[in-house]
């Protein structure tokens, strides 16, 4: 599974835990793989939105040290496309600050 991260959508995210990348990017590659794997059974549709003309999925998951955060992806074979990763975890929030991102 190759994963890429969004520059507009993940840049601040990172900017704030730089330290972490890695062990992020480790964890939410994994994290898609596992999902895919058992038919995305903790995964739910981000926004009604088509991206780039695909879905666009979200879940949750945690980062060990950072903490629990949000992700929003699209999926095209095997590869991942995270849009926007953040730490608000309620879902409208979430939504409202991901459309934000995306479409405006």
């Amino acid at each position: 599974m190759n994963v890429t991260f969004s520059n507009k959508g993940c840049k601040a995210f990172f900017k704030k835990y730089p330290h972490n990348f890695e062990e992020a990017k480790r964890k939410i590659e994994k994290a898609i793989a596992v999902e895919i794997k058992t038919n995305m059974k903790k995964v739910k549709l981000a926004t009604r939105n088509k991206v780039n003309g695909l879905s666009c999925y979200e879940m949750r998951l945690n980062l060990g040290k950072i903490g629990s955060v949000r992700i929003a992806f699209t999926l095209e074979k095997d590869q991942a496309i995270v849009y926007y990763l953040t730490t608000i975890l309620q879902k409208d929030k979430f939504s409202k600050a991901l459309d934000k991102a995306l479409f405006n």
